[in-house]
């Protein structure tokens, strides 16, 4: 029975590596992971990295991958990408799902396919020395006097579609520094790390069989090995995580919102602390206003209230709760949820004070519009 069981393994397995040979054996399966031991690329190149040993036996001839978007995802930059099985027809079907991997990990699996492709076309690739900035790495300039910046690489902010350098504080690459800081100044480039956003790209690059620099390099074993060569996939693979409806929600967003947990930009800042002033100044011209009704207003103004079913003291805690939430959502960098509440205070804000203005003239006119009022001065029910 044994000896059974081995002949079919080895005639299973025997055809399956003709198919991947020849070009067919289509698979929309997973990647199998950690069913052998480490094995060294095909290639021979100058990668002194225990990173890429990714112990998995995937045949990746048949798989594509495409980046979507470059994100700023559960408090780390990532890359979101979705993964296509075989007869995926240019990433068109056969799509086995949308991951998220860390930015750094992607592109370095990135980087060594482009230098491993290069190679194979005979061309020479020199391995960007900016790929050391997959880890937060110290820099220093002209500008602070000398004195250390951090640099990580991460997303772009205005694209979510590109590899940009990040400026930070401290050694751990917590602390980002301010908008005014300028990397260009270090002389940094990393035009040579880009990564190809929303490009159906193949796992596993074959070179064509005349091509005399691919004659030279290859060894007897290189038609049956090769298939296994794709660092782009393979590292993506291994650092996946299920990318959710959140994260896809965020990766299919336009440009202006890349980021879930991005903060405000400095414009944003700028009318974040004009319109909060704004909405101090009107809360104390409410008060003061307030202050100055008339007794049967007062009394006429809490029964409304009491008819709502509330007293006045639950208005006093809405007022609160919304300034709570508001700071909250600024906190949680939630801008849309920031913006309507701070946009919305403002707007009731200075309806109520204009009401309580103008109560006596029986009309509100802002720039010769009425708001508020009827043509007969009365105040309208």
């Amino acid at each position: 029975m044994r000896l059974v069981l081995s002949l079919l393994a080895f005639l299973v397995g025997g055809a399956s590596a003709a198919a991947a040979a020849a070009g067919g054996g289509a698979t929309s399966s997973p990647p199998v992971e950690g069913m052998r031991d480490a094995r060294e690329l095909s290639g021979d190149y100058a990668w002194d990295d225990d990173f890429f040993t990714l112990n998995d036996d995937t045949l990746w001839s048949d798989y594509a991958l495409n980046p979507k978007r470059c994100v700023e995802f559960n408090g780390q930059e990532v890359i979101v990408f979705a993964m296509y099985g075989g007869g995926h027809n240019n990433c068109a079907r056969a799509q086995l799902g949308t991951y998220y991997a860390p930015v750094a990990d992607f592109v370095r699996g990135y980087t060594k396919q482009k230098d491993m492709d290069y190679n194979l076309q005979g061309q020479d690739y020199d391995v960007p020395d900016e790929l050391a900035y997959t880890t937060c790495t110290a820099a220093y300039g002209d500008d602070d006097g000398g004195a250390a910046v951090y640099l990580k690489l991460g997303c772009n902010d205005s694209t979510g579609k590109a590899i940009a350098m990040k400026a930070f504080e401290d050694a751990d690459c917590t602390e980002p520094k301010s908008n005014n800081y300028n990397i260009k100044n270090l002389g940094i480039d990393i035009s040579d790390l880009r990564v190809k956003f929303e490009t159906c790209q193949d796992c596993v690059y074959w070179p064509s069989g005349d091509d005399d620099a691919y004659a030279a390099d290859v060894d007897d074993g290189f038609e049956s090995n090769h298939g296994y060569d794709s660092p782009m996939c393979g590292v993506a693979w291994k650092s996946k995580t299920k990318c959710n409806r959140k994260c896809q929600r965020l990766a299919t967003k336009g440009a202006s919102s890349y980021s879930y947990h991005a903060g405000f930009n400095a414009l944003g800042k700028f009318f974040l602390a004009v319109f909060t002033m704004s909405g101090i100044f009107l809360l104390l011209a409410v008060h003061s206003q307030r202050k100055r009704m008339a007794t049967e207003d007062a009394v006429y103004e809490e029964a409304l209230v009491q008819k709502a079913g509330m007293q006045m003291k639950h208005v006093v805690f809405g007022i609160m709760g919304i300034i709570v939430l508001t700071v909250l959502f600024a906190m949680l960098k939630a801008k849309f949820l920031t913006w309507a509440f701070l946009l919305g205070s403002n707007v009731v804000l200075f309806g109520y004070w204009a009401y309580l203005r103008f109560r006596k003239e029986g009309k509100v006119e802002v720039g010769g519009f009425r708001l508020f009022g009827d043509g007969d001065g009365g105040i309208a029910a």
